[in-house]
């Protein structure tokens, strides 16, 4: 195992992180046999002590923000609320946030609960392992589902996944019910949002969740040269963070993929366990939605049009503008 942690930020913690090496001799391109686990213990650093009035579309951002939410929802194992209240509370939350036009569920949402399997709970545990849920092929995968097209032969073993994963869900025939065409979804932006709660009466103190800052990630980082689910390569320079003692009122959003991104390589992430955590802190209880949100039609200087008076859900002006 590698240490790493070289710390001056008093406010920082560290935690033992699951990346993933070649093996030697192997072949790259075979991201699932090809690769092994190779621990680190790395620095993380508290977001907390970032501006939090980023943007994060923007992209200069780094990717993640919390935002302040109080929900609905007070018996999170009432799994009928959850699939109705909960996701439509969490859409509201990214619509403001984002300004999306379209806001879909990318699967069924996913409860966590640290010691489960001990308890033969149905929630999962929580995931010891650096990686990202979508490859960078996302929108292509969507576009061709509209059409009816075939995957694309060139994709990688990896890649090969996102259409598993679009066909797992009922989001191409909710975007044809809303009248998006393979057209129509090919020149717009569409992103997808992780959302992670607590859902704890407690702040969490035991393996909290960090994620990178998008701006310290290449897409060569991943195996294979995809930022996907088989994992990351360790390289000098990644950065990670995490927010310390989030409660049930905050929801941390995070990018998965940005079709208007230069690369996809956008905010891996991993529970990890806190070094620093108080020993008599209770298990860590989670849920997280995965989003699949579509911006609206392009203004003209972003090299695109607006439908005749469409809102800009963020700014509330009107495009085009009114006649004087």
């Amino acid at each position: 195992q590698h240490h790493e942690v070289l710390s001056s930020d008093p406010m920082a913690t560290t935690g033992v992180f699951n990346f993933m090496r070649l093996k030697e001799g192997c072949d790259p391109a075979n991201a699932f046999e090809s690769y092994e686990q190779d621990p680190h213990t790395l620095e993380v650093r508290d977001a907390r002590l970032l501006p939090q009035d980023a943007d994060i579309l923007l992209p200069s951002s780094a990717g993640f923000k919390v935002v302040s939410h109080v929900c609905s929802i007070t018996d999170w194992l009432d799994e009928e609320l959850l699939s109705s209240t909960y996701h439509d509370e969490v859409f509201a939350v990214l619509r403001k946030l984002t300004g999306a036009e379209h806001i879909f569920l990318g699967g069924p949402h996913v409860s966590r609960r640290e010691g489960s399997a001990r308890e033969g709970s149905a929630a999962s545990e929580p995931v010891y392992h650096l990686h990202n849920d979508y490859t960078g092929n996302m929108k292509e995968a969507y576009v061709r589902a509209l059409s009816g097209e075939e995957p694309n032969k060139s994709w990688t073993m990896e890649e090969m996944l996102a259409t598993s994963f679009v066909d797992g869900g009922n989001v191409p025939a909710q975007m044809k019910a809303v009248g998006l065409t393979a057209e129509g979804l090919a020149e717009r932006r569409m992103v997808m949002l992780n959302t992670w709660r607590n859902t704890s009466d407690e702040p969490v103190g035991r393996c909290p969740l960090a994620f990178a800052d998008q701006r310290t990630i290449k897409s060569g980082d991943g195996c294979g040269g995809v930022v996907g689910r088989v994992g990351l390569a360790r390289r000098e320079g990644q950065q990670f963070y995490y927010f310390p003692g989030l409660t049930r009122e905050e929801l941390l959003v995070f990018i998965g993929y940005d079709s208007d991104a230069k690369e996809h390589a956008p905010c891996v992430h991993s529970a990890f366990e806190d070094m620093h955590a108080p020993a008599d802190a209770p298990p860590r209880q989670s849920i997280e939605l995965r989003c699949v949100l579509v911006m609206p039609p392009r203004l003209p200087e972003e090299g695109g049009f607006k439908n005749i008076n469409t809102v800009d859900a963020r700014t509330q002006r009107i495009y085009p503008p009114p006649a004087p």
